[in-house]
């Protein structure tokens, strides 16, 4: 039996997979500390949104599309936003981030692990609310964080919530 692939459920949607990408947001083991634990706990203050902005080199192309995941035990990861995003000149942070209390330590930790800190802006994209929520498995390995959206490897993983 074959499991519908994310690009199935894009296209039942009228979506072209191939020119979107999926990100699995998971908390760098070396920017946790006793108030962030895990990336669950930095989605319950509204601030995994501000933690997929900081990335250790160029991840995302600028100007692309991105279907933002959330990444869960087990290798499985739920739909959470649809965002372009745009690169800022490296090392160049946004005020939002670099003025926001509650996020300054992970901020520092961010900062103090990585070689190439790149920081990001985003803006959310219409069209794909419905499907937040929907949780596929991470293809192997699960380190490899930004995959086309197509890759066969992304299928769906049961129950949304």
């Amino acid at each position: 039996m074959t499991q519908e692939t994310l690009a199935d459920v894009l296209a039942a949607h009228g979506v072209d997979a191939g020119a979107l990408f999926a990100f699995r947001n998971t908390l760098h083991p070396r920017d946790a500390d006793a108030d962030w634990r895990s990336i669950h706990d930095l989605a319950a203050s509204d601030h995994a949104r501000v933690y997929e902005r900081l990335q250790d080199g160029l991840l995302f192309p600028h100007e692309a599309q991105i279907l933002c995941f959330l990444g869960e035990a087990g290798g499985t990861a739920r739909l959470v936003g649809f965002r372009r995003f745009f690169a800022r000149r490296p090392g160049v942070a946004p005020g939002d981030i670099v003025y926001d209390p509650d996020f300054a330590h992970l901020l520092h930790n961010f900062i103090g692990r990585a070689r190439r800190p790149i920081f990001y802006d985003s803006v959310d994209l219409p069209g794909l609310d419905a499907l937040f929520g929907l949780r596929v498995r991470w293809p192997r390995p699960c380190a490899t964080r930004l995959r086309r959206a197509d890759h066969p490897g992304l299928r769906l993983a049961g129950n949304s919530s």
